[in-house]
């Protein structure tokens, strides 16, 4: 049985992949720089503040209430995608202009589709358990959990 739960897509591209689900709101800059100057294969989260600290997102759909915006933010993702090591999508409750630049010029620049959707409620969102595979559409904005 799946479920589909109806947002709005933020930039375009279809995925599926492994839920991580966190209720921290998310910075995206703090989280992820670190990995880019270490020229890491991996994407393992690197804000001592947060739950997933350590955890690795590379490849996953990153699930979180809200993002946590610098002016940086747009950049560090889409070097994330450049790279090959981002998380497979974005879906969050409260989306963010800079998060979605990032998506919206790796596809303009490098053809490399990268979907965040959004306007989703969090109580909803939170009730994925992590590991569980989820199918995101950042064209048609949702996402359906595959039971």
């Amino acid at each position: 049985m799946t479920k589909i739960l109806k947002g709005r897509g933020l930039s375009e591209g279809i995925v599926e992949g492994e839920a991580v689900v966190t209720s921290q709101p998310f910075s995206i800059s703090a989280a992820f720089t670190f990995p880019l100057i270490q020229f890491s294969k991996k994407l393992k989260v690197a804000d001592r503040t947060h739950e997933l600290y350590k955890k690795n997102v590379s490849n996953k759909v990153l699930i979180f209430p809200y993002p946590i915006g610098t002016t940086t933010l747009g950049f560090v993702l889409l070097e994330t995608i450049h790279r090959g090591i981002a998380p497979k999508a974005i879906v969050c409750e409260r989306g963010e202009p800079l998060m979605s630049s990032g998506a919206v010029i790796s596809d303009i620049f490098f053809g490399l589709k990268f979907p965040i959707v959004d306007q989703i409620d969090f109580e909803k969102l939170k009730q994925i358990p992590n590991g569980t595979l989820v199918h995101v559409n950042g064209n048609e904005g949702y996402i359906e959990i595959i039971e």
